[in-house]
């Protein structure tokens, strides 16, 4: 038998229209009657219809999460820290592991739209085609972060990608390194082409040559960072550094050091990005630049849940946060 918010009504000695309004807490009741009819609905084991619900409510409290992969820690600390934020102004967050896959994630757009969610956070280097696309054409408030959107199409909070890794880059110029490796990310990601324009761009000012062949475009983990460094510590006029594009290559790279008899940082630095937590565990510590990964989760949903609120007048808006160097072990001072 399906319980209906008139069975609820009755039994409570109320009309359906009070039973709604505690319900979906869209008009104030006495606390008497509340208490009345969720004791009813617990005895009934009655589950409104979330779906009615957010149809008439134009709201379902439900926010889509989408993320590139689960197996990032800096990409799981930025869901842990904005799922919390939205669970404080009382939203419950949908995660969207795409998995890299461009179908997937399709599909999960799709199905947020279905689900009537309130809003979505993107999380990816660049929007690509069929994000613009589907957002376009869906009327769903959305925020990409770690994107900087400059046409202000879409709300985005991020960091300087290329300020970031220039100041990577010259934190080691500045203390002596002259052939600085740099192990970056796949440059079909905006993000991995800006850090890279930015360690071109120190070099340059630092009146340093560039060279194609110290440059690797890979992935950010662990394991691409370990296949780099044997590949580039097995050279004999390997370098004196090297500029990673994550903490996780940073530390695949100091792994293929020591299994090449290289020593951290007495034969090579390292310098590693994002300062995930692992970064100060490590040993030796990684000298990294710090995303600011609360804050830039924070951001994101409080762009969002005002762009919810606001829906009709909201102005897009771009959001550029600081990044810092955090100096620890993996990095020292070389002459000549």
């Amino acid at each position: 038998m399906n319980i209906t918010i008139r069975d609820v009504a009755m039994r409570a000695n109320v009309s359906p229209a009070t039973v709604s309004r505690v319900l979906n807490q869209s008009k104030p009741v006495s606390k008497a009657v509340r208490e009345k009819v969720m004791r009813v609905v617990e005895e009934l084991n009655f589950n409104p219809n979330s779906v009615a619900r957010s149809l008439a409510m134009k709201e379902s409290r439900l926010i889509g999460v989408v993320i590139p992969s689960i197996d990032s820690v800096f990409l799981s600390k930025f869901v842990n820290i904005i799922e919390e934020e939205f669970f404080k102004h009382n939203y419950t967050t949908l995660l969207c592991n795409t998995r890299c896959d461009d179908d997937v994630e399709k599909d999960y757009l799709r199905l947020l739209k279905d689900k009537y969610v309130d809003g979505v956070v993107l999380m990816t280097s660049h929007p690509k085609p069929h994000q613009i696309e589907f957002f376009e054409q869906v009327d769903i408030p959305v925020v990409f972060a770690g994107h900087t959107d400059k046409s202000k199409q879409f709300s985005s909070v991020n960091i300087d990608n290329y300020q970031a890794m220039y100041d990577a880059t010259l934190y080691l110029l500045e203390n002596g390194h002259r052939r600085i490796a740099f192990f970056g990310g796949p440059l079909i990601y905006r993000q991995a082409v800006e850090r890279l324009s930015g360690y071109k761009q120190a070099l340059a000012d630092y009146g340093v040559k560039y060279e194609e062949s110290l440059v690797f475009a890979n992935d950010y983990d662990i394991e691409h960072g370990f296949e780099n460094g044997i590949q580039l510590f097995q050279r004999a006029d390997r370098p004196t550094a090297v500029c990673c594009v994550s903490d996780m290559v940073a530390v695949g790279a100091i792994k293929a050091a020591e299994v090449s008899g290289i020593r951290v940082p007495e034969d090579i630095s390292i310098m590693g990005f994002d300062d995930i937590r692992l970064a100060k565990a490590y040993r030796p510590g990684i000298t990294t630049i710090r995303q600011p990964i609360y804050e830039l989760s924070v951001q994101a949903a409080e762009m969002l849940l005002k762009q919810i609120k606001h829906k009709e007048d909201y102005v897009k808006e771009t959001r550029i946060l600081s990044h810092e160097i955090i100096v620890r072990g993996s990095c020292m001072t070389v002459n000549g």
